[in-house]
């Protein structure tokens, strides 16, 4: 009796490892572009984070707190490790700070607000004088313009592909939404 070798066989088996390796699973950092995000807002908007609770002196009360807090991590170290920055990010983060700064009085008379993406829209030019109106649209399209760049910058310094851009951006919305201040429009 003969036996019946089938010669594909090896071909069929690299051609099914070769399918396998294909296959390419792409993470999402979505906690880092959280803090991120929560972190930068917040800077923008001029909101300050609690600082870390101590006792009554403001410092640690014994030798031993002492040495448990010179041996535990630094709070820069700490914050470094759950945000992403760059020479680019800090530099789109300065410029919307100062955009805000200059847009707040439109925020807070409802000429301005934040639409579901994140973005900025004149709402009503009502009341402002020409010059007045053709500055505000500049500027919101300014700071639109930002704040698109800088959700490009943060997928890259996150090495995450384009595709995962509008993902960082809808993070951003979140966030530009959740921590405005009451009486902003928000659509």
């Amino acid at each position: 009796m003969k036996k019946m070798v089938f010669k594909g066989l090896p071909l069929l088996g690299l051609a099914l490892l070769v399918a396998a390796c294909v296959t390419v699973n792409v993470y999402f950092p979505a906690a880092k572009v959280e803090k991120t995000a929560e972190r930068i807002v917040s800077d923008v908007y001029g909101q300050e984070k609690p600082a870390l609770e101590k006792d009554k002196g403001g410092k640690p009360s014994s030798w031993l707190g002492n040495f448990l807090a010179w041996l535990g991590p630094r709070p820069a170290h700490a914050q470094d490790a759950t945000t992403v920055s760059n020479a680019a990010i800090r530099g789109l983060k300065a410029q919307i700070a100062q955009n805000h700064q200059q847009l707040l009085p439109f925020y807070n008379q409802g000429k301005v607000g934040i639409k579901p993406d994140g973005y900025l829209a004149v709402k009503s030019t009502q009341g402002l004088p020409m010059n007045q109106v053709a500055a505000l649209k500049r500027l919101v399209e300014a700071d639109n313009g930002a704040r698109s760049q800088l959700y490009k910058e943060v997928a890259t310094a996150l090495n995450l592909p384009g595709n995962q851009v509008a993902k960082v951006a809808e993070i951003f919305a979140r966030h530009w939404r959740s921590q405005a201040q009451p009486g902003w429009l928000i659509n």
